[in-house]
């Protein structure tokens, strides 16, 4: 239980720094609840999975994605130890193909909800980061509420 929570306590976005701090903790909430919202009848597995998903950055810190996407075998690294850890600690959730991809769409919108809250306090640093996620989604085939919440978190970021 410690590690769990030790997991929780890890700050994200430390090579971008963020006017307020968020935690893994308040980032896997936030997912969960995305989960919940977009998909009304979703698994337990999908939630638990949203909850546990980053728990494993109490060991490895949060790495940022643009290094794993420019270095391939170090995110595949990554991500086999994220993945013996958090077997490790038994919260592997294993989930269908379609919930791993509302795991990831999910993750990517919490990501942008952060972003659009940090451009309102004026860091406008996450503006480029928000405009890749949207890329990212807008890559992705989407279901009915994913594009609709999609299109809400565009016209809220574009008001600002």
């Amino acid at each position: 239980m410690r590690q769990i929570r030790q997991g929780g306590s890890v700050l994200r976005w430390h090579t971008i720094p963020p006017v307020r701090n968020q935690s893994v903790g308040e980032h896997s909430w936030g997912v969960a609840v995305l989960c919940a919202k977009l998909w009304e009848n979703c698994s337990k597995n999908l939630l638990l999975a949203a909850l546990y998903h980053d728990v494993s950055e109490a060991h490895l810190g949060d790495n940022p994605a643009p290094i794993k996407w420019k270095h391939p075998k170090l995110a595949q690294a990554l991500a086999d130890v994220e993945h013996n850890l958090i077997n490790e600690m038994g919260l592997w959730i294993a989930l269908d193909d379609d919930d791993k991809k509302r795991l990831k769409i999910a993750d990517m919108m919490e990501l942008l909800w952060f972003c659009i809250e940090e451009e309102r306090r004026g860091n406008r640093t996450f503006k480029e980061i928000f405009v890749r996620g949207v890329k990212y989604l807008q890559d992705t085939a989407l279901d009915e509420n994913s594009k609709t919440m999609l299109n809400e978190l565009i016209a809220m970021e574009a008001d600002l």
